[in-house]
């Protein structure tokens, strides 16, 4: 009895090695996926309110048939990304509300190493999930919201 707990240990070590270490967030080399361009806002809100973020929009993304949008990874923040009058937009939240607690909500382990002009976008395709990364975003002029951000979502 006593050597079977070491021999299991060992099986489940091999298993979590085998398919639990697989990378889960491999960036693909080319995506099934076509737009013009990539760009973001930063906004914040007055010191009331005290939330900020980012308003992030991909002009003319078209996916082919059999892939769907998911989210994008940016700055260390991660939200879904939605259609919205040809393009895919996200408001992405930094700080919370002060009325929310001013939690900060970035992702303390960010999964992927980017610079602050680039993204990487998962996308599902035939039911598996994938990663994409598109580079040098544009940054627009920066907004504020005195009373917030509109609800986007």
């Amino acid at each position: 009895m006593n050597t079977l707990k070491p021999t299991f240990y060992c099986f489940i070590l091999v298993l979590i090695t085998v398919f639990g270490c697989s990378n889960a967030y491999k960036l693909e080399k080319t995506a099934p996926i076509q737009y013009s361009r990539a760009y973001f806002q930063n906004w914040t809100s007055s010191i009331k309110i005290g939330s900020s973020g980012y308003n992030f929009h991909i002009a003319n993304l078209t996916p082919a048939n059999n892939v769907v949008i998911d989210s994008v990874f940016f700055r260390n923040v991660k939200g879904r990304l939605v259609p919205d009058k040809g393009k895919y937009v996200c408001q992405l939240v930094k700080r919370d509300p002060i009325s929310k607690g001013h939690a900060l909500k970035t992702i303390k382990d960010f999964p992927f190493d980017i610079s602050n002009r680039a993204c990487v976008i998962s996308y599902r395709e035939n039911g598996e999930t994938k990663y994409f990364k598109i580079s040098d975003i544009i940054e627009n002029e920066g907004i504020y919201y005195k009373d917030g951000p509109p609800n986007k979502q």
